[in-house]
């Protein structure tokens, strides 16, 4: 019997639109590529972290709901959201569904019990 695959949203976000996406896309697909994941990219480019709703964002949330994916990876909780409350509320409603979260510049997993 084969072992499904997790698969993994990997969010990635930029300010402005003269800054690159690219730096945090590569740590999180090389981080995905080492725990075997499946990867879908979520990336918004030019957006304010304040904001609730980014285009690439609100695209993840929805796929969430849909359980298009095990685990949210971001580069760091700052890429995810820059509002403190929005940012716990995500977190939970991802919870509720199931579905880990993982930050690499903080180490976080939820992964795992530990």
């Amino acid at each position: 019997m084969t072992e499904k695959k997790s698969r993994a949203a990997v969010y990635a976000r930029v300010s402005t639109v003269d800054q690159s996406t690219e730096n945090q896309l590569a740590e999180l697909r090389a981080y995905a590529g080492h725990r075997g994941w499946l990867v879908h990219e979520y990336v918004d480019h030019g957006v304010s972290g304040a904001k609730e709703h980014r285009p690439a964002l609100d695209e993840l949330t929805r796929d969430a709901m849909r359980r298009r994916f095990d685990v949210v990876v971001c580069w760091r909780l700052d890429r995810l959201g820059r509002n403190l409350k929005h940012l716990i509320t995500l977190l939970e409603d991802l919870q509720a569904l199931g579905i880990a979260f993982v930050s690499l510049n903080e180490g976080i997993d939820a992964t795992t019990p530990a």
